[in-house]
């Protein structure tokens, strides 16, 4: 992340860094879609590193965890690629098809002061 204009590259696979400072940014309380959707993201990412582990764990059920662990690769890359369109369709991309954070923010807080008005 550029800290000084807060832009946050993106990558297909968004990296575990990248969604604190997206939730970061979304700190305001208003719409929660992104904070939602980081938030699945980080538990597919958790539960697919759980299931390699329990296939080295339990050699007998690897054919069962490697299944499970390649399922919950394509619902990371499927939620990963959600995550993005869904940051294009909010105008929250720059020109360069990165987040921009410091927008997401004032989202938010536009969101939140249009609730107490």
């Amino acid at each position: 992340m550029n800290e000084q204009t807060q832009i946050l590259e993106t990558s297909p696979e968004f990296s575990d860094e990248q969604l604190i400072a997206i939730c970061e940014a979304a700190d305001v309380i208003a719409c929660e879609c992104p904070s939602y959707l980081v938030q699945l993201l980080k538990e597919v990412k958790e539960f697919r590193r759980y299931t390699t582990e329990c296939g080295e764990k339990f050699p007998d059920n690897a054919d069962s965890h490697h299944w499970l662990s390649n399922r919950a690769a394509q619902f990371e890359k499927f939620l990963s690629q959600t995550i993005h369109e869904f940051f294009q369709k909010e105008q929250l991309m720059d020109e360069n098809n990165q987040i921009d954070l410091q927008r997401l923010s004032e989202r938010n807080r536009m969101v939140a002061l249009e609730r107490v008005v």
